[in-house]
């Protein structure tokens, strides 16, 4: 006779293993989704801390050599406004500017040397701080001689002594904006490489993972997509932030003309150019007449008005590849390419002077500009930045002093 087994007696131990097994299962995938959930929260909030580094360090750093090139360029023209200028209490004027940026200068400096530096950053500024003593010094010298009336001779020393130092100081400021511009650069694509080696982590984890848990992959796919858009939309950001400052820098913020440093700079390269492929061009300086008079009368909102409509004419005497400057209050400067003879700039001139002097309507008031222009014509007039410079200025004051004498008359 045979007995039979009770089913609940046959290999009881069978369901419990699978059960363990599962809650094994589960429990790793617990424990990996997890994980995974953990490195993305890491993983953004690193990304988060190099983001502000990025902007609370770097760009505050771009912004405040901004303001030093900014300040720097200031004291520069007022001290040579103090040294050009024929009347006493406009240097006592242009002295108190020359002061007063001078103090810019030193606290955007010193706002620098607060911050955290790195080495080049820390030599930059040890250069920064050589050059400086070695302008101020020639700053107070000029400064002395325009004070006492000796306008030739603190010209002359503008030009030997004072412009090399100041072409040092220019580019050690620019070379610690290019550092920064640099390591910017180097965090983002250190940032967006780290974000793609995320992104295939995660998504190879998610893809074994996928049979297992649909939801908790796809949950952390959609995080990661999330991350990786905000972190390219910022990266944006900073390329387009990155434009601007650059713009400002080398633009004037009222007009959005071409600043003094851009245009020397337009100005050396058109030379370069001119030679190699012997062809000539023009340099012009326009000087508004009786501007000041317009800020004193009608206030300064008219007389930013008015720069800005001469501005936007000048435009319209300019080809493609012409330039178009404020040099700095009502002086503007214009480079012509291809002007082949010297008698050609007088008409020009004109051109200019009969576009500028359009009758314009500011805030109800009628205004009729008026200006002198000086001009020179490289390569006749001299070979040098400084030549031509000199030469177009001195024509400008020229017409300004021969209109003067005139209504005199």
């Amino acid at each position: 006779m045979f007995t039979a087994t009770p089913p609940a007696t046959m290999n009881p131990q069978l369901p419990r293993l699978m059960t363990r097994q599962l809650i094994a299962g589960f429990a790793l995938l617990i424990v990996l989704m997890g994980g995974l959930i953990g490195h993305a929260v890491w993983h953004i909030s690193d990304l988060k801390e190099r983001m502000r580094d990025i902007v609370e360090q770097r760009f505050r750093k771009i912004q405040l050599a901004t303001d030093l090139q900014e300040a720097s360029y200031n004291r520069h023209s007022a001290l040579v406004y103090q040294a050009v200028s024929r009347d006493a209490f406009e240097r006592d004027d242009y002295f108190q500017q020359y002061i007063k940026w001078g103090y810019q200068v030193g606290l955007a400096r010193s706002n620098l040397k607060s911050l955290p530096l790195d080495v080049f950053e820390r030599n930059n500024l040890f250069r920064q701080d050589s050059l400086v003593g070695q302008i101020i010094d020639e700053q107070e010298t000029i400064s002395d001689l325009a004070a006492r009336g000796l306008k030739e001779e603190a010209l002359t020393r503008l030009a030997t002594d004072l412009r090399p130092l100041n072409l040092g100081y220019t580019e050690t400021v620019e070379a610690l904006r290019r550092h920064e511009r640099d390591l910017i650069r180097a965090a983002l694509e250190q940032t967006q490489h780290a974000t793609q080696n995320a992104i295939t982590l995660h998504l190879t984890l998610g893809g074994v993972l996928i049979l297992l848990a649909v939801l908790i992959s796809e949950t952390t796919r959609r995080l990661l997509r999330r991350h990786a858009l905000t972190i390219f939309e910022q990266m944006h950001q900073l390329e387009r932030a990155g434009t601007q400052l650059e713009h400002e820098a080398t633009h004037d913020p009222l007009t959005g003309l071409a600043n003094r440093v851009l245009f020397y700079r337009r100005l050396e390269e058109a030379m370069v150019h001119a030679a190699e492929e012997d062809f000539s061009l023009a340099v012009m300086y326009i000087d508004l007449d009786d501007f000041k008079q317009v800020n004193d009368v009608h206030g300064h909102a008219v007389g930013d008005a008015l720069l800005q409509a001469v501005a936007d004419r000048l435009h319209h005497v300019l080809r493609v590849a012409d330039t178009a400057a404020r040099l700095g209050g009502d002086e503007f400067a214009l480079l012509f390419v291809g002007v082949q003879e010297t008698s050609e700039c007088p008409p020009l001139c004109a051109k200019v002077e009969k576009e500028i002097a359009r009758p314009l309507e500011v805030e109800g008031l009628s205004l009729t500009p008026a200006c002198s222009i000086g001009y020179a014509l490289y390569p006749r007039d001299g070979r040098t930045l400084d030549t031509l410079l000199n030469t177009a200025d001195a024509r400008m004051y020229q017409v300004k002093r021969a209109r003067k004498e005139g209504r005199a008359m």
